[in-house]
């Protein structure tokens, strides 16, 4: 333990001064994100809406980051990381804070999808952010702490939006409503603070100069020709990531109040118990990849949580089923870090805004496909066996994605750009 702590330590301490700012950044951000992202499903149902409202509210937001994530990949590469946040920043603030005040249907809706993409265009940001401001030795470590911090960010404003509508409401007198939307007010707030990091932020040596020359895809792929082909290889495996999450994980809390019959305070504790252990996994994640190397890291770890997996799949038993959906959390998501590194370290730093967005717009296109899919297989063959196809699909495409990857990085078929 004093080893692991005493390595962080150092890691910190080499940051720049532009990546701790961006931690305190991308701390205060999630932190009012996730309290209205909490919040805003129950405000939406407290106006008299019901769950098909709900869900075109989650439609329009994932619809609308797929339209502008590519573009908004293009426009980081063009005009740099900092000034393309800064206005997703500001853009979405406002969108957030017409979504805490408007109650029409249609406006709703159009805040949504107008919401949806400015949060899109802060994320598509953030990856090449911190491979633009940090060194190839530092990547596993600051990709590593920055999940930790984004899901500890996470618990905290999940927690904090809960308590604050219920003291609102029960301890102030204010009635559900509006105890929500200033919930709400209040989470749009804490993220604008982001603001005041955001603007100390300086250009870095390493980050590339502004492009303001139209675009020529015939010199780019001619420049960049190895470039594309990995943004292409990670979107293929981006894809297939998506289409098996997508079959489970939306409906992971479905899934224990279907099968078991679960409590929401045994629901809620067994997802809080999945985000502090993947944010431990993150941590020790490093530890792995010093051992047996990133890509190696990222199949070990891929396919050490296909077993538990399966146990939530077939298990009868809540108990057992939590404990296998712990370690596949873990196990999973502790790979991410080495797999932003790897992708980082292949792409030119020119095209870093388009590898980043281009991945997060097939993430969503994949969750939109196998949605249905996953719902139709619980419709037509009950709580049961419906999840168990659903797991056991995930976990074959999961095992495909292992084999691919090392396939195509475990070679050395592409030089680094380092």
């Amino acid at each position: 333990m004093t080893t692991l702590l005493r390595e962080w330590k150092l890691q910190f301490e080499g940051y720049s001064r532009n990546i701790k700012l961006f931690f305190w950044f991308n701390f205060v951000w999630n932190l009012g994100i996730s309290m209205f992202g909490l919040v805003y499903n129950l405000y939406v149902r407290s106006l008299g809406y019901n769950q098909t409202t709900v869900g075109s509210m989650v439609g329009m937001t994932s619809l609308a980051a797929a339209i502008i994530l590519i573009p908004a990949g293009i426009m980081n590469d063009r005009f740099g990381p900092k000034r393309v946040i800064s206005f997703g920043l500001i853009f979405t603030i406002a969108a957030l804070t017409a979504r805490s005040l408007i109650e029409v249907e249609h406006g709703m809706l159009i805040a949504a999808f107008l919401g949806g993409m400015a949060l899109a265009v802060v994320s598509a940001t953030i990856l090449p952010f911190m491979a633009n401001n940090s060194t190839p030795q530092q990547r596993v470590h600051l990709f590593s702490l920055n999940m930790a911090l984004v899901m500890l960010a996470n618990v905290i404003g999940i927690a904090l939006g809960g308590m604050l509508c219920d003291f609102i409401q029960f301890m102030l007198g204010v009635d559900e409503i509006h105890s929500l939307r200033y919930t709400l007010l209040i989470g749009v707030a804490i993220a604008a603070l982001g603001v005041i990091p955001m603007s100390l932020f300086e250009k870095s040596d390493q980050e590339a100069a502004p492009r303001r020359d139209s675009l020529n895809w015939k010199l780019t792929w001619r420049e960049h020709k190895t470039s594309i082909q990995v943004i292409s290889i990670f979107c293929l495996l981006g894809l297939l990531s998506a289409l098996g999450g997508g079959m489970i994980v939306p409906y992971l809390n479905v899934y224990f109040e279907d099968r078991f019959e679960a409590s929401k305070s045994a629901i809620g504790i067994v997802v809080a118990l999945g985000q502090a252990a993947t944010g431990v996994a993150f941590l020790i994640g490093p530890m792995i990849a010093k051992r047996f190397g990133e890509v190696k890291s990222v199949v070990y770890l891929q396919l050490s949580s296909i077993p538990f997996l399966l146990i939530t799949a077939f298990s009868a038993n809540f108990y057992l089923s939590s404990g296998g959906y712990l370690f596949r959390q873990a196990l999973m998501n502790a790979a991410n870090p080495f797999y932003n590194s790897i992708k980082m370290s292949y792409v030119h730093r020119s095209l870093r805004g388009l590898a980043s967005s281009s991945g997060e717009a097939v993430f969503n296109l994949g969750w939109f496909i196998a949605s249905p899919i996953s719902t139709g297989l619980v419709f037509r063959y009950g709580s049961y066996f419906g999840y168990a196809y659903a797991f056991c699909i995930t976990a074959v495409v999961y095992s495909v994605i292992s084999f691919l990857f090392y396939f195509f990085f475990g070679k050395q078929r592409f030089k680094t750009l380092e």
